[in-house]
């Protein structure tokens, strides 16, 4: 397609099934760079025909602007379970045809095809659970030859902790304070600056609604399998209150206990020792780069220096250490990141995880108008981390993508062989129940007989969070609750 064409060409969706208009937008942001989007034209019209006596779909694709061309799919719907599963095999057949047609005209294959959700891995292990060639079925889907080998190495990876009981619980604590805001960060995280009233109160009922979630824990024939203090930055709380709410967390036995350490500048021997005495198993230290110039560009407040030394004083303890890093940060070069790259893998850490950088609303990054999509540059990124982790006897072992991502490519965790975050695996592939703490937690409640997850979230606000005190953790008692009696009486049938 000429340049003249690609400004011209309008998209808008005409379906005769609305409830597939939003998944077919997200086909279509894969392409934003190269379309111009308008919902009021009638340029574009997707057919939607469900053959149910035949099992069978029908999707045909037009574009008038594309010489009248059209693209058609036809596909056997499988076995479904109830209405809501063949829906979801109607719009997956669908996004595959308007991604199909849009690849075609405008000679652009995006390496996950059609795939839009953030758990690639997910999909992989249902199409298994199913009896199902997986490869052959993401294949249908246009994902390409390298990330199909890549899900399945991870889904490989992940089998060893894959599976937990039906009674298996993880416990997961959000503490949205940071010391300062990064110039990408989209989370409703408050600078600790500007919340300092506010911490004692907040350590206060984090403290009591854990001890809340012991309970719940106990009464209802839980088994806790991991915890997981996240955030923000768990460790920018003082050392009074960060005691406070470590001290009420080492009372629950768990298989993994992690901490998100994080930022380096609020890592200090104080808070390594509360952490070793608590029973944390695992901590993070993440540098996002070990370029100085780009630490103070994306408003880090360390140096290369503190990360190395902060870095070290954590390895005088026995704790599991993952080091963090971003690609396509603003102003660095392929060879820049490779360097940080091979800098991580000196240190020879546990894990390390690689984010490609996904620009979201209210980041300021975004608000500033960079431009992370240069496809040729991420992916050269995210390559050269595969090969030099993978070269250095690290093993992929969880992913997951988002929206507005660089080259729409993935975050990959890597970790030395039988070094797998079980928690990571447990929440990206949502395969077990999660109750969470804290304001902005989301609980989960995973029944895997009905393949159904059901999520309950706290206020995301401090303010809200402290003014509502108890009620938070009534209602996702009752939550809980109202969960177990479900699958119970599907149990009793």
């Amino acid at each position: 397609m000429n340049e003249a064409t690609q400004k011209r060409l309008k998209v808008a969706l005409r379906t005769n099934e609305e409830r597939f208009f939003t998944e077919f937008e997200d086909e279509i942001k894969l392409f934003r760079d190269r379309l111009e989007l308008d919902k009021d034209g009638e340029i574009f019209d997707v057919e939607v025909d469900v053959d149910d006596q035949n099992c069978f779909v029908k999707v045909v694709v037009k574009c008038v602007l594309l010489d009248a061309k059209s693209y058609e799919i036809v596909r056997k719907l499988e076995q479904f379970r109830d209405n809501i599963a063949k829906i979801a095999q109607i719009k997956r057949i669908a996004k595959s045809a308007v991604y199909k047609f849009l690849s075609d005209a405008l000679n652009v294959d995006e390496p996950y095809g059609s795939l839009t959700g953030i758990r690639p891995t997910k999909l992989w292990h249902e199409f298994e659970t199913k009896g199902k060639d997986a490869d052959r079925e993401m294949e249908a889907l246009f994902v390409s030859p390298a990330k199909r080998a890549l899900i399945k190495e991870i889904v490989d990876a992940q089998k060893p902790v894959y599976q937990s009981g039906a009674k298996e619980v993880d416990l997961f604590v959000n503490i949205p304070i940071c010391t300062s805001r990064c110039a990408y960060c989209s989370f409703i995280s408050a600078e600790l600056s500007r919340v300092q009233k506010q911490v004692p109160r907040y350590a206060s009922l984090l403290r009591e609604e854990i001890e809340d979630a012991a309970r719940l824990i106990r009464e209802s024939g839980y088994l806790l399998r991991c915890i997981y203090v996240g955030g923000g930055t768990p460790t920018s709380l003082p050392d009074e209150q960060f005691e406070e709410v470590m001290d009420a967390l080492s009372k629950l036995p768990a298989r993994e206990f992690t901490v998100e350490a994080g930022r380096p500048d609020t890592i200090t021997l104080p808070k390594l020792k509360i952490m070793d005495k608590t029973g944390v198993t695992r901590i993070s230290v993440n540098p996002q780069t070990l370029n100085q110039n780009t630490l103070d560009a994306i408003g880090r407040r360390h140096t290369v220096d503190e990360f190395f030394a902060k870095y070290e004083l954590a390895r005088k303890f026995d704790f599991d250490v993952n080091v963090d890093l971003i690609a396509m940060l603003p102003g660095e070069t392929p060879e820049m990141f490779a360097a940080s790259v091979d800098g991580v893998i000196a240190l020879d850490p546990e894990n390390v995880t690689v984010h490609t950088l996904a620009l979201k609303k209210g980041s300021a990054l975004k608000l500033g108008g960079y431009d992370n999509t240069s496809e040729s540059d991420a992916a050269a990124m995210v390559d050269y981390a595969y090969g030099a982790i993978k070269g250095a006897g690290y093993v992929p072992y969880y992913m997951y993508r988002q929206k507005y991502m660089s080259g729409n490519l993935e975050n990959v965790g890597y970790c030395k062989p039988g070094k797998q975050c079980v928690y990571n695996v447990d929440i990206m592939e949502e395969t077990t129940t999660i109750i969470a703490c804290g304001a902005g937690g989301i609980s989960k409640f995973v029944d895997r007989e009905a393949g159904r997850v059901e999520r309950y979230a706290d206020p995301k606000g401090l303010d809200v969070y402290l003014a509502r005190g108890e009620e938070v953790w009534r209602r996702r008692r009752e939550f809980f609750d109202d969960c177990e009696r479900r699958r119970g009486v599907r149990a009793d049938k």
